[in-house]
């Protein structure tokens, strides 16, 4: 930071804490005092950096950067106890070189996040023995490296010795993690260190002086490989001591890797042999498992048949007298699907020893649940839901970009197999096209920001074999190579195409950012075609095509830009284009990604949720994103997303009445969402589960479009009514709003549901009813309501055409009626409008949410309720079920001209104490493929 900006720091800093007297600091707030402090003339001649001095003070403030929840099982803190006795100096050296990074970087957050978690670890100055198992849940591409590095920092200080990372099971993935390790925490160059003996070239937090030093055993060397990976050989000429200096690993789940390490520590001299069990003696080591949910859960149902992987981490941690374990993840599933019982006598061998397996790796004794920042863009975001907390809806950001199949199949396959595998493709789809187009404007653009050192990057995703990888690269680059030829000719049609890609997409969507973000961001401005143009010669002659696969001899590869991407090696920023499969969707962080073209295809969560590589934090450039795939791709991550919230909100609540892990693991076990987002191998006691819909809500948000379904989801309402009597209205605005039938019995209910046609991935009607049923027989619902919903504006707007919906352009018209008859008495209604915001096959509500807050406690006794929370805590007191029906104005979404309401519902289970849940044999969304392929089917490397 400049010394005008660091002394406007200063002033505003005052003039804010006068302001706290007054009221909350808001952005707001900040914002006004930015523009008094620039009215001052601090050195004459010089003018601060609004935006930048706007994101300091965000982050010395911490306003919107998240927060942390928890669930223990009788853990008793310690942390703050003993700060006074520990000296925090390797945090302390962190937080000064992520400052000088990015003045921006939110330290306080970072502070708080990791002294909650290490209060859960167990105090390394204990005596004793210990194993402590626990699980960190962030988000895809949220700054989790950051997080456990700082957690490594301040564990050290605290007296941990021993420190292992388990950095996933790709190579590339792992040195990425060892540099990050290296500048963050241990300070020096790792590779130079061991094979120089001892070479000391300073690195990151380096240049900051310390009292402790910190030896690597692994380092981020490659020559053909992962020579740097561990090495027995290495190590036994490195002669470190294990104890006394603070030493590191950083390791890849990998069964030889794994075992090698388990036989060298077995040598050591502070190994002892207790009750027929080796253990390393007073060394506090703490265990880092990323990306946990993958590769280290045993997902057999047999306890005593152990997955290689999972079989050999144990080993490891039971090798240890005292140890702490965290898995890290965005995506913890499968975590909590581990068994909790273990054959405690399971043995194994290893390099011809034996060893005792131990304890499964069941987060047991913490699960810490850590919420995005304010400005993180993630899938809720981008999918626009609403908060279950807030009156506030989230329109979903304008990015998502559909490619229709008749655009890519050919030559790009939406699923590759043994039938096409060999047809390789010989020119790209348009789609592509543009999306390469539109990543050279968003490169363009963020110069004209002042971003013309950081990193660009855009990933093409749409095959996980090696030639596919390989022929979609060389077709790239030639490309590429064409498009800097138009660009240098200054080519009258290219140059217009890319005219009108900028004002028909990029000026539209950057007015539907700056009005949808729910952040300020001051760095997003809209620019002219001519600043624009300016700048797409300087930016496509940055770019660099790069083939990211595990195959290393060229001779069995025809695109030889193969290279790893290290972004440091680039001072001056990288634009690099990533054509990839599993090492990008499982391995390497694309740094300043904006455009994703993604094609593959798995019905798995957690696979489909870690390729999710275009979230993250986007300063200045969130409205230059664009994501590139197909509508039922979307459609699907969408459901996936839903679930997931509606999970963590579960967690957060499950935190707030104190109850423990094993009390998560039965809330997900029992989630309606499984049906469709996880595989039947994930739920390794049997495919047959019990689902509860306890104090949930289903949405019809996908509807179908067709005229059959449509027609008969109406006639199923009008069959509802007329079977229903004692009808209640209540007015508004002098116009009829609801259409009530209390105390109901469940037949009708039931036969609407069943009746009705859907295709919404967590609807699975004989599901539902049974459970109605169920809970009927066993009196855990005292009364269920109906209320048809009608709308009480006389006028309402819709888009026409799709160009309309990217200009947010309605047209005003009179609200569309029609007539629901019980007990021969005719009713009036009015269809809501609800508009369908992007493209697809089937209507979808883009707010996934097709009722407000005052429906939702309709039935009630107790009204007007402030939050969905609350609601939701007053309907499990009354006991009370509700299903919400609306006739939708068929003008919100396109090509219907049916004449009738388009009928979706929303039904409110009350949250029921000792229920009993519904048995259910799960079924498998078939979509998509079960698995993801196997990378370098041709070509094996890693």
């Amino acid at each position: 930071m400049s010394n005008i900006n660091e002394t406007a720091r200063m002033i505003a800093h005052s003039l804010l804490d006068h302001e706290k007297k007054n009221a909350e600091i808001t952005e707001e707030v900040i914002l006004s005092i930015i523009e008094k402090v620039s009215a001052i003339d601090i050195i004459p001649g010089q003018k601060i950096n609004k935006e930048d001095l706007f994101e300091v003070l965000m982050s010395d403030l911490s306003i919107g950067q998240g927060s942390i929840t928890s669930m223990t099982d009788d853990i008793e803190p310690w942390l703050n106890d003993e700060k006074a006795n520990i000296d925090f100096e390797l945090w302390n050296r962190y937080k000064l070189y992520l400052k000088e990074k990015d003045k921006s970087f939110p330290i306080p957050s970072l502070d708080d996040f990791t002294d909650k978690i290490l209060d859960k670890c167990v105090n390394p100055k204990q005596k004793g023995s210990w194993d402590r198992r626990g699980m960190v849940v962030g988000h895809v591409q949220s700054g989790k490296t950051s997080n456990y590095v700082g957690l490594i920092n301040k564990a050290t200080d605290a007296g941990y010795k021993l420190i292992i990372v388990i950095a996933g099971t790709i190579s590339s993935l792992r040195r990425q993690t060892q540099e990050r390790i290296d500048s963050g925490y241990i300070g020096r160059n790792s590779s130079l260190y061991l094979r120089n003996k001892g070479e000391n070239r300073i690195k990151g937090v380096g240049k900051y002086k310390v009292r402790t030093d910190i030896y690597p055993l692994t380092s981020s060397y490659y020559l053909k490989g992962d020579e740097g990976d561990f090495s027995t050989k290495q190590l036994h000429n490195s002669n470190i001591p294990i104890g006394k200096n603070p030493v590191v690993f950083v390791i890849k789940k990998n069964k030889t890797i794994l075992e090698n390490l388990i036989d060298w520590l077995s040598h050591n001299e502070d190994i002892k042999t207790i009750e027929g069990r080796k253990k390393l003696m007073n060394i506090p080591a703490l265990i880092i498992d990323d990306e946990s949910d993958y590769a280290s859960v045993n997902t057999t149902k047999d306890i005593n048949e152990v997955k290689t992987i999972n079989k050999l981490i144990r080993v490891l941690l039971n090798l240890f007298d005292q140890n702490t374990f965290i898995g890290y993840t965005a995506t913890p599933y499968a975590n909590l699907f581990i068994s909790q019982e273990y054959n405690e006598d399971l043995t194994t061998y290893v390099k011809g020893k034996e060893y005792f397996i131990g304890d499964d790796l069941f987060p047991k004794h913490f699960i810490v649940n850590i919420k995005a920042a304010k400005n993180y863009i993630g899938a809720s975001t981008l999918f626009g839901l609403e908060d279950p907390n807030s009156e506030e809806s989230r329109e979903p950001l304008d990015i998502f970009r559909p490619i229709y199949s008749e655009e890519y199949n050919p030559p790009l396959f939406e699923k590759i197999n043994k039938h096409n595998k060999d047809d390789l493709p010989e020119h790209l789809p348009n789609s592509l096209k543009y999306a390469i187009k539109s990543y050279i404007l968003t490169c363009a653009i963020r110069r004209l920001r002042g971003h013309e050192k950081k990193h660009n990057s855009m990933l093409i995703h749409v095959a996980l074999y090696v030639k596919w990888i390989d022929r979609v690269s060389l077709l790239v680059n030639e490309l590429i190579k064409e498009f800097t030829n138009n660009i240098e000719a200054n080519d009258a049609e290219f140059i217009e195409d890319m005219r009108n890609i900028f004002e028909s997409d990029f000026k539209p969507t950057t007015e539907n950012v700056l009005e949808n973000l729910r952040y300020k961001d001051n760095r997003i401005k809209s620019h002219t075609w001519e600043e624009v143009k300016q700048e797409i010669r300087t930016a496509i002659k940055k770019f660099d095509v790069r083939a990211v696969h595990g195959t290393t001899s060229l001779s069995k590869i025809d695109y030889h830009n193969i290279s790893n991407i290290d972004y440091d090696r680039h001072e001056n920023g990288l634009s690099v284009i990533a054509i990839g499969g599993g090492k990008l969707s499982r391995g390497i962080t694309l740094e300043g990604l904006s455009v994703s073209y993604y094609l593959r295809t798995t019905k798995m969560y957690d696979s489909l949720m870690q390729m999710g590589r275009w979230f993250g934090y986007r300063p200045g450039y969130v409205d230059l994103c664009r994501l590139f795939t197909n509508n039922r791709i979307f459609d699907w991550f969408n459901h996936i997303t839903m679930a997931t919230e509606e999970m963590r909100n579960d967690f957060d609540i499950m935190s707030s009445q104190n109850l423990k892990p094993k009390d998560f693991k039965l809330k997900v076990r029992n989630h309606h969402g499984l049906l469709a987002v996880t595989s039947a191998s994930k739920l390794y006691w049997s495919t047959n589960i019990k689902i509860s819909f306890s104090g949930t809500n289903l949405q019809t948000y996908l509807l179908n479009k067709d005229f059959d379904s449509i027609k008969n989801n109406f006639k199923q309402l009008q069959a509802l009514t007329k079977r229903l009597s004692n009808a209640k209205t209540v007015d508004k605005r002098g116009k009829l709003r609801y259409l009530i039938f209390n105390d109901v019995s469940t037949e009708p209910l039931t036969e609407f549901i069943n009746g009705f046609s859907v295709d919404t991935p967590h609807i699975n009607k004989q599901v539902i009813t049974d459970y109605i049923v169920l809970q009927k027989a066993k009196k855990s619902v005292k009364e269920w309501t109906i209320c048809i919903v009608s709308n009480t504006d006389k006028e309402v707007g819709f888009y026409i055409n799709e160009d309309d919906r990217k200009n947010r352009k309605k047209t005003k018209g009179l609200s569309t009626q029609y007539t629901l008859i019980s007990e021969g008495k005719t009713h009036d209604m009015t269809c809501s409008i609800r508009n369908q915001t992007e493209p697809s096959e089937q209507y979808k509500i883009t707010k996934n949410q097709i009722d407000d807050l005052v429906d939702r406690q309709v039935d009630l006794e107790k009204q007007d309720l402030g939050s969905y929370s609350s609601i939701k805590q007053q309907r499990k007191i009354e006991r009370k079920g509700l299903l919400l029906i609306y006739g939708l104005d068929e003008r919100g979404t396109s090509d219907l001209t049916n004449n009738m309401p388009v009928v979706g519902y929303s039904i409110y289970f009350p949250e029921i104490d000792n229920e009993t849940k519904t048995s259910y044999t799960a079924t498998i969304f078939d979509d998509f493929d079960e698995e993801v392929m196997p990378e370098e089917v041709n070509h094996k490397s890693e």
